[in-house]
């Protein structure tokens, strides 16, 4: 018949007919989808509508007396008809661009679709595996038709209408994920489950969703996260770094997780399980931004994980990624100095202090003074003190430091010292030190000055220099043969200085003789003596002159210029 129709409008009687007999036979599905090709001119919406719907509610269609007991039973048994109707024109208002007629028809095919759900769950079946089957098969639909259409429907109207029907906070985010409405997404999934679920679903859809769009989500429910799947959600914010994710940004959700954590433990109330509760999506009367905002409670403390490992494996991770930030380094220095362990501390120093002593601190985003006073306030952790003082070449305070809690690496410092002055007195210290931690009869302290003596070598110690720190009475038996060289090497330094003190005593008394002698010596010169340079008369020259021993006289300015040379 379709081949024999000249024009549209015969088509459109046939396909009209075609569906009153596929109707009539019980067929409703392929009936709908015939009416869903007939012009409304033909066959109007509304008409068409109401003929697939009323069945289904238990009223009668006055207009349609002649419809068979077969399409009776198939439109009142179930809402098939209408759904495929509904779900062809849906299709064909999104190929006209109708966005009025699309929010329309998604919203009431969202609502048949509810409808069919609980029908199949609450159906009078005798077999509860048949009504499980049932009910599955409606949520697949649903699930079907909120993906394959999240494009077309309004997702404002659609969510309103999944939580007027108290339906799972997780089917509203998995179609406000597949609709691109980040916001409801997240919201939705935290606020199915007050667990780790809830959360993981959460990461899945953040994960999922365009960085530019998931973002400020990232920022907004970190904590809520971190309470509930803290491991998870530190890996999922370090995957996102190189995306462009700050660091600087979640650190203070990372720090609300700590605090609450030490909240939670002086509180001494503690629990670590997981607590899953079933909730329905609340709408909140006021937007904060496009998508629907969910009411989120803070997370209860039997939702609450505890896990000392996401915070600092996250600001490592982010750091090893090229992390400049010194909030990020400061608060690690922080996080690593509460520990009862200073191995991973001293390891982090190690890794980011620069090499070489330096008193500029601003090319390094470890603040270095910061570090240093937190370090120093634990009251533990010296060996990452003294790394730190080395740091700032303050030798003096890293050895007084490393005396108290490890005694070779005071010694280690000390044999680094640059100059001779600074290593004497470093190693005085040590000496000092050991000298001080004897015991009350002297012995161990000989034993320890000793030990040092022998470390720093007797280029930079002698006997003499460590005498002072000994007790009045002590055996000297270990450092007896140090003392003898000693008095041996004074005796011999006696011995050259009194020599020395003589000879001088004889060169003293040598010049006061001569000078005794020059004083009472004259000198006899001829009237008409000449300057043995200039040639000139002394006696007619007003200039000064000098005489020497061997009779020859000099003018003086004549003297000085040939001597000039030779200065």
């Amino acid at each position: 018949a379709v081949s024999l129709c000249s024009s549209n409008a015969q088509k459109d009687v046939v396909m009209a007919a075609r569906a009153e007999f596929h109707l009539t036979k019980g067929r409703v599905e392929l009936a709908a989808k015939y009416m869903a090709q007939v012009k409304a001119s033909l066959r109007s919406f509304e008409r068409t509508s109401v003929h697939l719907a009323l069945p289904a509610l238990g009223v009668s269609i006055p207009m349609d007396r002649s419809l068979s007991s077969e399409a009776r039973d198939a439109l009142s048994s179930s809402n098939m008809g209408l759904l495929t109707y509904l779900s062809d024109r849906l299709r064909l208002s999104k190929a006209k661009g109708d966005d009025v007629a699309c929010a329309m028809i998604g919203a009431w095919l969202t609502e048949l679709h509810l409808n069919e759900r609980t029908r199949a769950g609450l159906a009078g079946s005798p077999a509860k595996k048949q009504r499980a089957r049932g009910a599955s098969g409606s949520n697949a639909l649903l699930h079907q038709f909120l993906s394959s259409n999240a494009d077309i429907v309004d997702a404002r109207t659609t969510v309103s209408v999944l939580s007027s029907h108290d339906v799972h906070a997780v089917e509203c985010a998995g179609y406000a994920a597949a609709a691109a409405d980040v916001g409801t997404a997240i919201n939705a999934s935290l606020h199915a489950y007050p667990g780790k679920d809830g959360a993981l679903d959460t990461i899945r859809v953040l994960g999922d969703a365009p960085f530019e769009q998931a973002e400020p989500f990232f920022y907004k429910h970190a904590f809520a996260l971190l309470a509930r799947a803290p491991m998870a959600a530190a890996k999922c914010f370090l995957a996102k770094y190189s995306e462009g994710l700050s660091p600087s940004k979640l650190l203070p959700s990372f720090m609300h997780y700590e605090r609450r954590r030490k909240q939670m433990k002086n509180e001494g109330n503690m629990v670590i399980t997981e607590s899953v509760s079933d909730s329905s999506v609340q709408i909140e009367g006021k937007l904060s931004y496009d998508g629907v905002e969910l009411r989120i409670d803070t997370p209860s403390r039997e939702a609450f994980l505890d896990d000392e490992s996401p915070t600092v494996k996250y600001l490592e991770g982010a750091i090893k990624l090229g992390c400049k930030s010194t909030s990020v380094f400061n608060y690690l220095i922080i996080l690593f100095s509460d520990m009862e362990d200073e191995v991973p501390l001293h390891r982090f120093l190690s890794t980011h202090l620069p090499n070489r002593p330096s008193k500029t601190y601003k090319a390094s985003p470890l603040d270095m003074p910061y570090a240093l006073r937190v370090v120093l306030k634990t009251g533990r952790h010296f060996r990452s003190a003294v790394k730190l003082y080395m740091a700032f070449g303050m030798r003096q305070q890293a050895v007084e430091l490393a005396i108290k809690v490890d005694p070779d690496m005071a010694r280690e410092i000390a044999r680094e010292s640059i100059t001779a002055e600074e290593q004497k007195r470093l190693w005085l210290m040590i000496a000092r030190n050991a000298a001080a931690g004897g015991m009350i009869d002297g012995k161990d302290v000989v034993v320890n000055v000793a030990s040092v003596l022998n470390d720093c070598g007797p280029d930079v110690l002698s006997i003499e220099d460590v005498l002072p720190f000994l007790p009045n009475f002590a055996q000297i038996d270990r450092i007896q043969d140090d003392i003898c060289s000693a008095l041996t090497s004074y005796s011999s330094k006696i011995e050259r200085l009194m020599k020395e003190m003589n000879e001088c005593e004889h060169n003293c008394e040598d010049l006061r003789e001569e000078i005794t002698n020059l004083n009472a010596s004259s000198m006899t010169m001829r009237s008409d003596a000449r300057c043995a340079i200039t040639n000139k008369a002394l006696m007619f020259d007003n200039e000064s002159f000098y005489v020497f021993p061997s009779g020859y006289v000099y003018l003086e300015s004549a003297l000085m210029e040939e001597v000039k040379p030779y200065l």
